[in-house]
């Protein structure tokens, strides 16, 4: 069965970019992985943000997943390396599992390299947490920080 494409929304492309941009020039310890992620992003399907389902994980998406060699269920939120905190279950877009699940859907089966060895992982839900500011009308800088609050206490609450 072939794999299907690495899908981005614009936004998270243009955002992504800056950071591999950033970070190439800068004295970031791993441009091993600062390579991966701008691979997968040079081969990536970008689309506006209207266009992408919403099984489709993207930055801010919390992941439900199954890992195949220890049966267990777990749940994550692929963020920008500033808001990472794998106690809390979110996982930097630069570590090596952020990298294996951005732009995959619910469904897909991933092989990821991690420093323990390798994971294979099978995607069984994503949830976005742009569903939750979407329905807002007003989007005033004092609701989007009290959005952003909202968001992370509701992800690492689950």
């Amino acid at each position: 069965m072939a794999e299907s494409p690495v899908i981005v929304t614009e936004t998270d492309m243009d955002r992504l970019t800056r950071l591999v941009r950033a970070f190439k020039h800068s004295l970031f310890r791993d441009q091993q992985q600062l390579e991966l992620l701008d691979q997968t992003l040079a081969a990536a399907e970008v689309r506006p943000s209207a266009c992408v389902s919403k099984d489709v994980i993207r930055m801010n998406s919390r992941i439900r997943f199954l890992d195949f060699d220890t049966r267990r269920r777990e749940l994550y939120t692929l963020t920008f390396p500033e808001e990472a905190n794998i106690s809390r279950g979110m996982i930097s877009v630069l570590a090596p599992l952020g990298i294996a699940l951005l732009g995959r859907r619910k469904g897909d089966v991933i092989e990821a390299k991690v420093p323990g060895g390798a994971r294979r992982l099978r995607v069984e839900g994503v949830r976005q947490k742009t569903d939750v500011r979407s329905a807002r009308s007003e989007d005033s800088p004092a609701r989007r920080t009290s959005d952003l609050r909202r968001g992370r206490e509701t992800a690492l609450a689950v």
